[in-house]
């Protein structure tokens, strides 16, 4: 054998033993991918089956506190009709249920029943009456004792007239006329047939007006806190606080505060205050007996 015989052969065999080689390294590669593969499925499955046996984290749902209810509080504001300013906007900015009092025979008395409406609030009208002490005022309005009973009828017609928004009345001062069952009689028989109420404003301890009422069957309802008759704001927050606890004690009382800058500051503060201690506010309306 020549030396290029044997050069031929040895390069022969290099030649299968490298194609022996690369079959080799091809098959040892597709098996590590196999096994890739079959790891990566038991991965999954053991995963999956991890996942399933596993409980769900649970949704955390803040519980709110619940307020417990203490009483229910009508807020009756007078003196509507005098001022057309600032202080009036002020009122009728509150998103509370209140009920406003029209004075009727002044310049913004009708312009005030208007915007009342507007504004979503219970109107009633503030029905100027004889006191025992001599006032000056509303004089084609004004209920006197001395009146004859159709002068009376005529005088509470003429108030819804001007004011016809109003679905009730209080009145304004008359501690005497509300002593007198006759003038109440004559006001009540009025407001009967018109289905409206009367609120006992309560300004003399003797007032008839209350039960004059109920006895004639129209629905009423009595004052029980004054709240601003000092204009100081801490005596105004004073009387808020008695009114809050009447209403705690009794489960509904109504207040009476007027047009006045100290009392809408201080009902500003209060109203957010007393409904996050539970307290709700309502229309008189919805307050009667």
């Amino acid at each position: 054998m020549n030396k290029i015989d044997i050069k031929l052969g040895i390069i022969v065999a290099l030649i299968f033993l490298a194609g022996f080689l690369l079959n080799t390294l091809q098959e040892k590669n597709q098996e590590i991918k196999r096994l890739n593969l079959e790891n990566e499925q038991l991965l999954t499955e053991l995963d999956d089956a991890l996942k399933a046996k596993s409980p769900k984290p649970k949704k955390i749902v803040k519980k709110r506190k619940k307020i417990a209810y203490q009483g229910t509080i009508g807020l009756v504001i007078d003196d509507f009709g005098y001022r057309n300013d600032a202080v009036s906007d002020g009122f009728l900015d509150f998103k509370t249920p209140m009920t406003y009092a029209v004075i009727p025979g002044h310049r913004y008395s009708s312009l005030m029943g208007e915007e009342i409406k507007k504004a979503g609030f219970e109107i009633i009208i503030h029905m100027p009456m004889e006191s025992h002490i001599k006032t000056k005022g509303e004089e084609d309005f004004i209920i006197m004792t001395s009146q004859p009973d159709d002068e009376i009828i005529s005088r509470i017609k003429n108030a819804f007239k001007q004011i016809p928004q109003a679905i009730g009345m209080n009145n304004h001062q008359g501690s005497k006329a509300t002593e007198d069952r006759r003038v109440m009689t004559a006001i009540g028989n009025v407001l009967k047939d018109k289905t409206k109420y009367f609120l006992d404003s309560r300004t003399t301890k003797n007032t008839v007006a209350e039960e004059t009422m109920s006895l004639l069957g129209v629905s009423t309802a009595r004052r029980k806190v004054f709240l601003d008759n000092s204009e100081n704001i801490n005596d105004i927050n004073n009387q808020v606080d008695e009114l809050a606890k009447s209403a705690k004690k009794n489960g509904v009382a109504i207040g009476i505060g007027h047009v006045k800058k100290n009392t809408l500051a201080v009902l500003k503060k209060r109203i957010p205050e007393l409904q996050k201690k539970g307290y709700k506010f309502r229309f008189v309306s919805s307050l009667l007996h």
